[in-house]
Parts: C-alpha cells; structure tokens; sequence
C-alpha cells in the first residue's frame, strides 16, 4: 500500500513544472549536426536523444567508466559500484525525476550519462594528485566537457549541444554543495540533486551493507540517518526521488533543500564525506606517482602534458602499471590512453579551461 499511496502522490504534482522545460528547439551545437561523420544519428527524434545514444553512449569515455572506482578502488565483488553503475544510477533517478515534473527527460538522459566522464583514475584523490602536481585545480566536471569537445573522436569532439556540455560542467557545485544554481537548466539541477542522492546511498550500502568494510556500530549517526530514509537501497532512494519531487513542485523550481526529507539527506551526506578517507586507498599518492614518473620520462606521449595522460587513465591501468617492476612500452601500449594521445601531439590541452563561451 505504501507504494502505491506514493505513486497517487506524485501523480497529483506530475507535470508540475513544465514550463520550466528546456525545450528541444533550443538546442544548439558548436558545429552543424551535418558536419558530423555519423550522419546515422540525425534519425533520432531530437538533439539531445542524439548526444545520450548517438554521441555518448558509444564514446571510448563512457567505455572507460567500467574501469574507474566509484567508492572502493579494485574492489572484485561486480555488485560494487564502478563508475559506470553508478552512471546507471544516475540516468534512473534523473529521467524518473524530469519525467514526474515535466522537465526534459532526454536532456537529463545526455547530462547524466555523461556527468562523470572526466574522472581521474581514483576518483577525488586523482583530481587532488593532479591538481598537486600541476599547481592548476583539476575538476572532474570541467575535464568531462573537455574531453567531450577536443579529446573524443581523435580530437575532433563529440560536437554535443551546449545544454548537455553546461549540465556535464554543473553536476558538481564544489565542496560536495548540494545547492540549485538559478543560472543553469532546471534538468542540470535534476541530475545534480540526482547525482548526489544516487552515490550517497549507493556508498552506504557498498561499505556498511555490502562489503562491510566499515560497521555501521562505529557510525551510529550514518545508520540512524539512512533508515530514517528507508531500510534499504529501494527504499532509500524513492524517498529521496518523491520527496525531491514534492519540495519542487511546493516552490515550482527544481528543489531539495528545504524539506525534512531534504535536510535529512544533506545530514546524512555530510556524515558519509566523514567516512570517505577510511575506505580510500591509503597508498594513492605513491601510486599515482610512480605511473606520473613514468609519464613525465618516456618519449612516448610526444609532447601531451604527462598530467593530461594520467587524467585520461583508468584506475585498473594505473594498477597495472604500478605493479611493473619497470613500466615499459609495451605495457605503456597495453592501456587505452595510447590510442588517445597520438592525436593529442600540438594541441595545447588546458583542463581548467571548459572552453563553453560559444
């Protein structure tokens, strides 16, 4: 019964803020749609169904994904996330979102299958190790837009709408915020509240439920929290999705800050980033290193910035790399990055720079 007296509640707000919708005219590209080599994808109805399974989709970025840790780092249970799960996770409860309110579900569907595609191998720690070393602040979400435009299809871009590249670039609101951003879609709101929602609680259960990694006794807070939301990841994440919904239509803009729900959530978030340094890899730093070594003394990346190449690294390949006694290229040439950079030679790369003011 509850289910569906939850279901007769959104029912009554369905729709509620579609004239919010980013529309499907609006959509505009650096490029014409007809210079693009696939000429195939125009037969998709709209822009931004093209960017989700024409473009992204099929992208050797979002390959990548099923490479790069979520939360636990070389982990070999496959019911633990990897970034590409929770990719998954994040379209589901981004389209189920924008298609209760009214929004944009296929925008939503590009923004979020692409939100994460700039990740560094090790997730945060990478982006920490990066922007060390370069003395330049390494965001994923800026990285995402860049290798959208000037790093997929041997350097040519992926040529997305501008409104996918802005969601791509605003999933993230810096030091883990979980605010709306009047200056952007509604949709790239969607799938930020998403994004959050769907790791927070997709954590909880890989390292208290799953793994148990951490015992859920020694954070009494984090346990009380997350069973206040519901007693398991189902649970959990259609209270998260009903009450965003509810608090939105409430203030007729894409919401989830304000209500109980909401405040719950953001309690139970700022517990978890507590947890984070104890199931990262501790030995992070001298990994990332002795692979950026590598990098910085072989010939082999012609002249790419060696930081660009680790940015571009998945965590297995860090890993494997690491554990040669002494990396050479053949092993170098194992990893996918080598096909990626031999058409980065003479292109002067800046990954703070998202290059969207067109």
């Amino acid at each position: 019964m509850e289910g569906g007296r939850n279901m007769f509640e959104l029912e009554k707000i369905s729709g509620c803020l579609s004239d919010k919708k980013m529309s499907d005219s609006a959509a505009r590209r650096r490029q014409p749609a007809e210079l693009d080599e696939d000429l195939w994808i125009l037969h998709y109805h709209n822009d931004y169904s093209i960017d989700a399974y024409g473009k992204i989709l099929v992208s050797k970025a979002f390959r990548r994904l099923d490479s790069k840790t979520q939360v636990l780092t070389a982990n070999i249970n496959p019911h633990v996330r990897k970034r590409n799960s929770h990719t998954s996770e994040v379209v589901n409860a981004s389209t189920i979102i924008a298609r209760i309110l009214g929004l944009n579900e296929n925008l939503c569907l590009a923004i979020a299958l692409g939100h994460d595609i700039g990740h560094a191998p090790f997730g945060h720690l990478g982006e920490d190790f990066i922007s060390e070393i370069t003395g330049k602040n390494f965001r994923h979400e800026i990285f995402g837009v860049i290798i959208a435009q000037h790093i997929e299809r041997q350097g040519k871009g992926l040529n997305l709408t501008h409104q996918v590249l802005e969601g791509i670039k605003e999933h993230a609101r810096g030091l883990n915020k979980l605010s709306r951003k009047e200056s952007v879609s509604e949709e790239a709101n969607v799938v930020m509240y998403a994004d959050k929602i769907a790791y927070i609680l997709a954590d909880i259960n890989d390292i208290f439920e799953r793994t148990r990694i951490l015992d859920y006794r020694k954070f009494p807070q984090i346990y009380k929290l997350a069973h206040m939301c519901g007693e398991n990841q189902r649970e959990r994440m259609a209270f998260c999705i009903k009450n965003l919904c509810q608090e939105s239509a409430e203030k007729g803009y894409v919401s989830f800050e304000t209500s109980e729900a909401a405040e719950i959530f953001s309690e139970l978030k700022d517990n978890m980033y507590k947890v984070y340094g104890l199931v990262n890899l501790q030995n992070s730093a001298e990994v990332l290193g002795k692979v950026y070594s590598f990098l910085s003394e072989t010939e082999l990346i012609g002249d790419v910035n060696p930081a660009l190449v680790l940015a571009l690294m998945t965590d297995v390949e860090v890993i494997y790399l690491y554990g040669k006694d002494c990396i050479n290229g053949r092993d170098f040439y194992d990893c996918s990055v080598a096909e990626i950079i031999e058409h980065l030679n003479g292109k002067n790369i800046d990954f703070s720079d998202p290059d969207l003011d067109w």
